[in-house]
């Protein structure tokens, strides 16, 4: 049987704000915005009531936020979320999907073919649970009954053994434009779960961007799903 790659299809991934940026100047209706990536929480109408941030905070929102994306009651999602905060008041804003890219084994019987991407900015999370990436992808419309959609995923190229049972993942970047014209840029944010690895891996990330290959490398902590 052939592997096939599991592609994450990006039809318009748009985001609010940086990661955990505060406005702390003033006291106007905007001085206490923040912008964190989390994991959000919908009660039994599918609206946002909870979230649990990457520095491991949890947040109560008051009062709870929906949207058009989130359907499904009690769930987990990944996203970011945009929330004014003051004394222990949370107090939602808006909240924006993240897509996950699962770890998935490079298939041997396809060829890969990549279409580079724009890269801003790699990091892990402090609880350890995922790797952030912020992509930009360039995208536009054309006039067709069924808009094509670029496709990311995460695919497991190499694992190397290293000293006290430990190992070191290379992983790659796969985008496909998929025949999308490139007429503008649309910043991006997607997160890899670490619960693929262990306590003490290596990773290693490979993208290719317009300018040439990116290599970014993270050591996975104590906080990491997964034994």
């Amino acid at each position: 049987m052939r592997k096939h790659i599991f592609f994450l299809l990006v039809a318009a991934l748009v985001s609010v704000a940086c990661t955990n940026d505060a406005f702390k100047t003033g006291d106007s209706e905007y001085s206490y915005l923040r912008s964190d990536f989390v994991e959000a929480t919908t009660d039994g109408t599918a609206a946002f009531v909870s979230a649990i941030t990457d520095d491991g905070d949890t947040l109560s929102l008051h009062p709870p936020l929906r949207a058009k994306w989130a359907t499904k009651p009690d769930t987990t999602y990944r996203a970011q979320l945009l929330y004014n905060k003051k004394d222990a008041e949370i107090e939602p804003v808006l909240i924006s999907k993240v897509y996950v890219l699962v770890v998935q084994q490079q298939p041997k019987t396809e060829p890969i073919t990549n279409d580079p991407v724009g890269f801003t900015s790699a990091w892990l999370a402090k609880t350890g649970k995922y790797i952030n990436l912020e992509l930009a992808l360039k995208t536009g419309k054309i006039n067709a009954e069924q808009q094509p959609s670029q496709s990311l995923g995460i695919v497991l190229e190499s694992v190397e053994a290293l000293e006290k049972g430990a190992k070191k993942y290379k992983l790659r970047l796969q985008h496909k434009q998929n025949n999308v014209p490139q007429y503008y840029t649309v910043r991006t944010f997607v997160s890899i779960p670490t619960s693929f690895f262990h306590k003490g891996d290596s990773v290693e990330l490979h993208i290719d961007t317009y300018k040439g290959e990116v290599t970014k490398s993270f050591i996975i902590g104590n906080k990491q799903v997964g034994a």
